[in-house]
């Protein structure tokens, strides 16, 4: 696997307490590490959630997250 680089990456994601952001951005982060992602320079992407997917588990959220970041990149 190729390592991904993420300069950045913001979520806003509001009515998480302080433990369930954290909680979201690591699963995050592990389902990107685990992707397998082509080499790239894929500068901003933006998803927008609808709020159907913000109600749901925090690991669903997550990986609601990183599906549509992966389909971006491609």
């Amino acid at each position: 696997m190729d390592d991904i680089l993420i300069e950045r990456l913001v979520l806003d994601i509001p009515g998480l307490t302080p433990a369930q952001a954290e909680e979201v951005s690591n699963r995050v982060g592990k389902g990107l590490a685990e992707a397998k992602v082509p080499k790239g320079d894929f500068g901003n992407l933006t998803i927008d959630l609808n709020e159907q997917a913000t109600s749901r588990s925090l690991p669903h959220l997550a990986d609601e997250i990183v599906s549509s970041l992966l389909r971006q990149i491609g």
